[in-house]
């Protein structure tokens, strides 16, 4: 009797060790948990998306004279840089997902981009117009097509549309004094986002309480995962600029109410937690939307929060003039969000 007892501990043990492997294959995320990450990660990107936005139309002159004058006023250029993003909202998200950014940002995630913009002085009242707009679509698969093979690091791809417009008023301006100090009015819209494949070919299980509280799981298998945002802000600012020879010194403020929206979509086969296609019914999705997911389908799901609120910057830098030709080197610090930025640019102005 004793001897059979202990070859059924020896059974249920080598059961218990074989079938341990096959449980912590799969790792387990609590959708509660996944909610509360994604509401982080929209609200930090909230405070730094409007600051994103005001790249661009940064130019050293408060204001840039009238049209109508001779020579009339006016100027078209280009400007590329960079502001920082919150890197530790994003990577809290991926690993809710048992994956990692293939570099590491502890500065802060550099969002770069770039602007064409223009600007047209008024008539009669000392205003002027300026109109910007960007796109960015980085694609690492590029880099095969040439040869190069694609390094690991790259494993990502990240894209950004840009466009927006001011209104500026001159207080002075810089007819007597070299001063010249100018209100502005603008608005910002901004989409962007970060695409890249789970490593490895991970499954992993998202936990959660159906509409009658009993546990359920969806399994998602290499996926791809697609963080996005995109904001609208209205911007007031404020700008003085001291014409020197050659050399526009320049500082400004700037104050954002933006309406902006962050999130993620999983773009996989679903599965049970058996391995079967999930069936997605109305019961399931309105339990998921208790968690914020929404858009499910047998492919995929997502999870997009909303936010608005102000945010404060100031801005400035040095501007080099040589006859038509205009350089400007910018800083930007937005107080909100403790993000920074800088931007270079280089125009023809009349």
């Amino acid at each position: 009797m004793r001897k059979t007892i202990n070859i059924l501990i020896l059974c249920v043990m080598f059961l218990i060790l074989t079938a341990a492997p096959l449980f912590s294959d799969v790792p387990q995320v609590n959708l509660k948990s996944l909610q509360k990450t994604v509401d982080d990660f929209s609200s930090s990107l909230s405070r730094s998306l409007p600051f994103n936005s005001t790249m661009g139309l940064n130019w050293s002159d408060a204001y840039i004279g009238q049209l109508i004058a001779l020579p009339p006023h006016f100027g078209i250029g280009v400007s590329s840089g960079f502001t920082t993003m919150d890197f530790g909202s994003i990577s809290n998200v991926l690993n809710m997902f048992d994956t990692k950014f293939p570099l590491d940002f502890d500065a802060g995630f550099p969002l770069p981009g770039y602007t064409v913009e223009a600007r047209v002085g008024g008539f009669i009242i000392p205003f002027d117009i300026g109109v910007k707009f960007g796109k960015l679509n980085f694609n690492p698969d590029f880099l095969e097509g040439l040869g190069i093979g694609k390094p690991e690091a790259l494993d990502f791809s990240m894209n950004y549309t840009l466009f927006g417009a001011d209104f500026r008023y001159a207080l002075l301006t810089g007819e007597k004094v070299p001063l010249r100090v100018s209100l502005g009015l603008g608005f910002n819209y901004l989409k962007g986002g970060i695409s890249m494949p789970m490593p490895g070919g991970k499954t992993i299980e998202y936990k959660y309480k159906d509409l009658y509280g009993y546990d359920d799981v969806i399994r998602i298998t290499k996926p791809d995962l697609d963080l996005k945002w995109d904001s609208k802000s209205i911007d007031f600012k404020a700008q003085a600029s001291l014409r020197l020879l050659g050399i526009t010194p320049f500082i400004g403020v700037g104050a954002s109410h933006a309406w902006s929206s962050a999130g993620y979509e999983v773009k996989s086969k679903l599965t049970d937690g058996d391995g079967f296609p999930i069936n997605i019914q109305e019961d399931t999705k309105k339990a998921l939307e208790k968690y914020g997911i929404n858009n499910v389908t047998k492919t995929g799901f997502q999870q997009i929060n909303t936010e608005t609120g102000w945010s404060l910057r100031t801005f400035g830098g040095l501007g080099l003039k040589m006859t038509v030709i205009r350089f400007d080197l910018t800083g930007m610090y937005d107080f909100t969000s403790g993000c920074f930025g800088v931007t270079v640019g280089t125009r023809f102005q009349l």
